[in-house]
Parts: structure tokens; C-alpha cells; sequence
């Protein structure tokens, strides 16, 4: 850029959306606001015929788990011996996920229907001083929890309870619905940021003892963490670990399960503080175990709360050989667990 651009004082332009965009999303915004002024069963009952097409759709696609990811694949790899499942998947899981997949669209639209005065009435809060406890070290506190549960709930509940969070999100190529969905989300004290390049911020952030949530139960084929994730080693998003180890915030483990239609209950499964050994690589794969571990029994309390179209066991190890059965290899502890003495 020139020196005469540099000094020009005439404001940027901004990008006008199309026409289209702007009308979806407006539609959209009606639609959330609609669902929201329903009585709550109606609601409800919406979702669950929402989940009829999703149900369909997974119960013919792919049902012998043969692609890399997806529902089939991902019930072959985590329900089998061995694993904190083990091997009996739950009757009706399939649709009692896909209606699941369907409530946490009706529990968003809903979440402005939580406030102060009620929130309580709708979340049980019994495990809540653990983060309080946390909080309180004045350290900052790093909130782990995934795609389990409804995390959008937990933003919206950690504002209304004055512990307001920041939380990291995908910008989608949308961004009037970045716009809508980041008013909906910051409606209670919660900000967000979005992923790319995010580590400074959130380094900032809890310099400020401030309080950050992320989602990591991820990883993809750069994560250089291998970790186990419901008794299987799995490549895992370092980020928590590594904020760990750089501030000392402690790292509460959690989720926001949903016990019923717009009941919810807030879980804690551990607080993390981590003496660091020397060791950087040790240090951060003992830290997302213990993520992995905790964000695995959420899954077991309610197995049909997590994302089971997900890509979570995609990206495998370097050198790993599958069993017989053309599955990863049970994590070396899970192993040891299950064989006989």
C-alpha cells in the first residue's frame, strides 16, 4: 500500500452482503424468534419431527461403518470391549441421538428464554461451586467441554451466573448470520473470537483472570497430540494444555447435559492443575488425557448427547495398524484394562 493510501481519510467501504444473504438470515432470525415464543412442549415436539429426515438418513447411510467417519463408523470404533461403552450400544441410540441433533437447534432458538431470575428452575447448578472454587485462585480458568451436551447453554448460563466467558467459534461464510448467531450467543455477558490465529488472544485473556471456553474434543490431521478418547488413541487439540502450561489457569473439565426439554444440568467431571515435569510433549499428553478422560464420561452419562457424525477418529496416529476387525487399536491403557490377569 501507497503512502497516499495510507493517508487517505476517507473511510473504508464496507462489503455489502447479497440481497439473499441478508433475506435467509433475516428468515432465519424469525424463525428462532418464533420457536422461542412457542409453548415449550410444542417446541419440542417441532424438533422431534425435525429429527425424522436425520434419523432416515443415517439409518441407510453407510450402516457396515466402512467410510472414515460418520455415525456407523463411529459406533463400531467407540461400543466394542474395551472401551468406556463398552460393547452394547443402548436400544433406540440412533434416534434418541438424531432427536437429540434436533433439540440443541430448539434449545439455541430458546436460550433467550433464560434469565437471571429463572435460570436455576431450568439448570440444576448443584456442582457449580467446583468452578466458582476454581474461578477463585485468580488465575483465570480455562473451561474444557465439546461437542457433548448443549455448550451453547453453557455460555448463555455462565453469563446469567456472572461469570461471564469467552469462547472460541468457526466463522461461517455467512456473516450476517456470524452476526445473528454472535447476538444471540453474547445476549448474557459471553463474548466470542473467532479460531484463526486466536492463542494470543486468548493468552490476553487470561492474563485479565478471565474465564475462556473451548471445545476439545477435536483433532484433526495437524494435531500433534495423541491422546485417548473413548478408549482410543486419538489425534487431540492441544489448546487447553498448552494455555495450561504457558498461565497456570486450571482447566475445568465440564459439560451441560440436557435432562429434559429445556432442563439441563451443569456436570464438572474434573479440575485440572498440572505441575509441569520438564517434559513439554509428556506434559501436554498427560494434561488432554485427563480432557479425553473427563470428556468421555460425559459421553457415557448420556451416550446419545455427543456428536457422533463427527470426524473425531479420522486422522490416525503415524504408523498405527488397524486390528483385524479394519478398527484403530484400543488405547495401550484400555488395553491393559481389558485383558485378564
Amino acid at each position: 500500500m501507497s503512502d497516499d493510501e495510507d493517508d487517505d481519510p476517507r473511510p473504508a467501504r464496507t462489503r455489502r452482503e447479497p440481497l439473499w444473504q441478508r433475506l435467509a438470515v433475516g428468515l432465519l432470525a424469525g424463525v428462532i424468534a418464533t420457536i422461542a415464543a412457542l409453548p415449550t412442549w410444542l417446541a419440542y415436539a417441532l424438533g422431534t419431527l425435525l429429527a425424522v429426515p436425520w434419523w432416515l438418513y443415517w439409518s441407510l447411510r453407510d450402516r457396515r461403518g466402512r467410510r472414515s467417519s460418520g455415525y456407523w463408523r463411529n459406533v463400531r470404533i467407540a461400543f466394542r470391549d474395551g472401551t468406556p461403552l463398552g460393547v452394547h450400544r443402548p436400544p433406540g441410540h440412533l434416534w434418541r441421538w438424531s432427536q437429540h441433533i434436533a433439540w440443541i437447534l430448539v434449545d439455541f432458538c430458546r436460550m433467550t428464554r433464560l434469565s437471571p431470575e429463572n435460570v436455576r428452575a431450568h439448570c440444576d447448578l448443584e456442582e457449580y461451586p467446583a468452578l466458582q472454587t476454581a474461578f477463585a485462585e485468580d488465575k483465570g480458568l480455562i473451561c474444557a467441554t465439546g461437542h457433548v451436551g448443549v455448550w451453547d447453554v453453557a455460555g448463555t448460563v455462565a453469563g446469567l451466573l456472572g461469570m461471564p466467558i469467552t469462547s472460541v467459534f468457526r466463522p461461517s461464510p455467512l456473516p450476517a448470520l456470524d452476526r445473528l448467531i454472535e447476538r444471540l450467543r453474547t445476549r448474557t455477558g459471553q463474548t466470542v473470537v473467532a479460531r484463526k490465529k486466536v492463542m494470543f488472544t486468548l493468552k490476553r485473556l487470561l492474563a485479565e483472570r478471565k474465564v475462556i471456553g473451548i471445545l476439545g474434543d477435536g483433532g484433526g490431521k495437524h494435531s500433534s497430540v495423541v491422546a485417548p478418547f473413548l478408549g482410543t488413541d486419538s489425534r487431540t487439540v492441544a489448546t487447553p494444555a498448552v494455555l495450561h502450561l504457558l498461565t497456570g489457569a486450571p482447566i475445568a473439565v465440564l459439560a451441560v447435559l440436557r435432562t429434559g426439554p429445556m432442563r439441563y444440568r451443569l456436570r464438572v467431571y474434573d479440575v485440572i492443575h498440572h505441575a509441569p515435569t520438564g517434559d513439554r510433549e509428556a506434559d501436554l499428553v498427560a494434561i488432554m488425557s485427563r480432557v479425553n478422560r473427563g470428556l468421555s464420561q460425559a459421553i457415557v452419562e448420556a451416550p446419545e448427547q455427543w456428536f457422533w457424525q463427527s470426524r473425531r477418529f479420522r486422522h490416525r496416529p503415524p504408523g498405527e495398524v488397524p486390528g483385524e476387525d479394519g478398527l484403530p487399536p484400543l488405547a495401550a491403557a484400555q488395553r491393559a484394562h481389558a485383558s485378564p490377569h
